[in-house]
């Protein structure tokens, strides 16, 4: 691997002139996507800009939108852009909210997001939300520009110079895809696409210097295309399956990982066949519909840490088991089996027994006809329900006592079960977490990833671009909300219709509260804010206040049906679930 400006590592092999690199050996130039964008061969080529061949990239990959901001340094691209109509471009007002945005489309549609930033100052406001989008396993794919090749790494001043800028993005993106005169951009950018959605997948950062968009490339439409990789012998699974079948009270764990690898078939039938109780991270809420009678939801409460100290076996897959999600409730795993993308997770928070790494849903799949193949479906029962029902009784005295989970329930009341809720890291966000009802995949959307705030609006933007006949609905903060508030402007301009909810307490209250925990008095937390309702009418957006759960219900109700861009503002303080269970 090496850097244009530096090297810092050895060329790999086969990449040398290229201008990609990456900090692991994760290129996958096999898979079938990989072949279908840039494979080779010595004719039928054409010629076209490197700014042309990008967007033929992204529409051969299927990509239909994209979001960004339009600057001086990246024109060329986006000329390009205006003579592609199958690729609709979002405008937005600033480069983080567009990065949540394709963050949120990503998610939402489990392909790739992409992100158009500008150079210098342009893309250093992506960093932070792409910090979000690599911790969550988003393939967001991040498309900016750099002063004139020739100028690069001289440090002569140039508008928005930075030297070495492909540097933010080293330790939170699977690759940076430089582009360099005499390299092979139809490779690169080929290679991009791919690395952004195979194995783990995770942001990608490519750079094109100003005076490149308007260079001749070549584009060979003789491609060379094959067939995917033949699957290989998956080892440890026979070692895996002979534990599962012998273990009389099994819990399966779900990661975001599991989510992306669209398991969800696979996984159910595989719990079903053992009878196991399952429980997810926050972020694989839905994975299968917390209806099912052996789902328990995220974990947390009394009720949780009883099923894993009763279980024998734990079957965890795409999880990187944080602290944040288990071990600060007291969940302890024996038996642990982990299956996930890679061995980058495995080891790291909790000892496996077992390890399986590669494809998530081939490897369930399989598992799943193995032990299908020796145990008969129904043969198992599920052996937590009565400790499934503690955790009901749990929650429901919770609901009693706390005003948080009425409002909860009142938004529960009026989603549809294929809805989805968009959470910010807000004082409601995290009662959401652990005690919202979720139903589908991706029915709970949340900034658990690096925990950033300022995400739910901005990608509930995106989903709701990927999905417009969905409901969709974003909640939070009176101070999160304000990081990126001026996109209701966007919402307007390309008629994206859905209800955000604000919680305005008049500060930032879970740091509020936590100063109140630990030092018994609060610091520089209370904000001054806007007529949050005069803020949206601004914007041409209906705005209404509301106090109570039932206003919410109503307010909420509403908005649902009236099909427009609404923003409920719900003057309300609200204690943290943190200290609970």
């Amino acid at each position: 691997y090496f850097s244009p400006s530096r090297r810092l590592y050895e060329p790999e092999a086969g990449l040398s002139g290229l201008g990609f690199w990456s900090h692991k050996p994760i290129i996958n130039c096999n898979s079938s996507l990989y072949q279908g964008i840039c494979c080779q061969s010595n004719v039928g080529g054409v010629s076209m800009k490197v700014s042309e061949l990008l967007v033929h990239t992204l529409k051969s990959a299927g990509i239909k939108t994209v979001f960004g901001i339009p600057s001086v340094h990246n024109i060329g691209l986006y000329e390009a852009l205006r003579k592609e109509p199958a690729i609709e471009h979002i405008l937005c007002r600033q480069e983080a909210s567009a990065t949540h945005m394709a963050d949120g489309y990503a998610r939402s549609t489990q392909g790739l997001g992409v992100v158009i930033a500008s150079t210098g100052p342009g893309v250093g406001y992506v960093v932070a939300p792409l910090m979000e989008a690599w911790h969550s396993s988003s393939p967001v794919l991040v498309i900016t520009s750099n002063i004139s090749s020739n100028k690069i790494g001289k440090g002569q001043g140039k508008l928005h110079e930075l030297l070495d800028q492909e540097s933010l993005f080293k330790n939170i993106t699977k690759a940076r895809v430089c582009i360099r005169p005499g390299d092979d951009a139809e490779i690169a950018f080929g290679r991009a696409v791919d690395t952004a959605l195979s194995q783990r997948p995770g942001p990608v950062y490519v750079e094109v210097p100003v005076n490149m968009w308007d260079k001749e490339a070549a584009l060979n439409l003789n491609r060379l295309k094959q067939d995917g990789a033949v699957a290989e012998e998956i080892p440890n699974l026979e070692k895996a399956v002979q534990e599962l079948i012998k273990m009389q009270r099994p819990v399966i764990v779900l990661g975001v990982e599991a989510i992306m690898a669209r398991a969800q078939k696979e996984i159910t039938t595989l719990a079903e066949l053992l009878g196991a109780a399952v429980f997810t991270e926050v972020q694989a809420k839905g994975l299968i519909s917390e209806n099912h009678p052996l789902v328990f939801g995220a974990a947390r409460g009394g009720g949780a840490r009883q099923v894993f100290e009763a279980c024998d076996q734990v079957l965890a897959v795409g999880t990187k088991l944080r602290d944040v999600d288990f071990k600060q409730f007291g969940v302890k795993l024996r038996g642990l089996i982990h299956i996930d993308c890679d061995d980058t997770w495995i080891n790291k928070n909790y000892p496996a027994d077992l390890s399986i790494t590669g494809d998530i849903k081939q490897i369930i799949a399989a598992l799943r006809v193995r032990v299908g193949a020796r145990l008969k479906p129904g043969s198992r029962k599920g052996w937590a329900g009565d400790l499934k029902r503690t955790c009901q009784r749990e929650a429901e005295e919770l609901r009693s006592a706390h005003e948080e989970m009425n409002y909860l329930n009142a938004i529960r009341r009026v989603l549809p079960q294929d809805s989805t809720l968009v959470i910010d890291n807000t004082m409601l966000g995290y009662w959401a977490e652990y005690f919202y009802p979720t139903y589908v995949p991706g029915g709970l959307v949340a900034a658990k990833g690096s925990a950033i705030i300022g995400f739910a609006f901005p990608a509930a933007t995106g989903i709701k671009v990927a999905h417009p006949q969905r409901t969709v609905v974003a909640v939070t903060g009176d101070g999160g909300f304000l990081y990126g508030a001026q996109e209701l402007a966007t919402c307007m301009r390309h008629g994206i219709k859905f209800p955000v909810v604000v919680v305005n307490d008049n500060a930032f209250g879970v740091i509020d509260y936590l100063q109140g925990l630990f030092y018994q008095q609060s610091h520089e937390t209370s904000l001054v804010n806007p007529d949050f309702v005069a803020y949206a009418e601004a914007f041409g957006v209906s705005g209404v206040r509301v106090r109570t759960p039932d206003e919410l219900e109503d307010a909420l109700q509403k908005a649902l049906d009236d099909g427009e861009m609404c923003l409920i503002e719900l003057a309300a303080s609200m204690k943290a679930p943190f200290g609970l269970g």
